[in-house]
């Protein structure tokens, strides 16, 4: 699975991801203190906590982002897209 970030034209944030998630994304959990973002599914599945720090262009999209628009683009197959809610962990710095 591969997982692209990136903004829309209204300032919130876009996941793309070339397969399909276990389930579908409740919310996007972010947090700041380790700059990593763990995508959310429902009680029955375990999170995915995305493996690489975000960069400062991202970290700043991030944080004023309210919600993340779930894109799922597998080859072959009709895309789908949903909004999740942003939650941001940690303090400020």
């Amino acid at each position: 699975m591969n997982i692209e970030l990136g903004k829309l034209p209204n300032g919130n944030m876009v996941i793309l991801s070339d397969s399909a998630f276990p389930a579908e994304v409740a919310r996007v959990e972010y947090y700041r203190d380790q700059r990593l973002l763990m995508l959310v599914y429902d009680d029955e599945h375990e999170g995915d906590l995305m493996q690489y720090e975000l960069n400062e262009s991202s970290r700043k999209s991030i944080e004023t982002s309210p919600c993340a628009v779930v894109v799922t683009a597998e080859p072959g197959k009709e895309m789908f897209g949903y909004d999740v809610p942003i939650i941001q962990v940690g303090d400020l710095y």
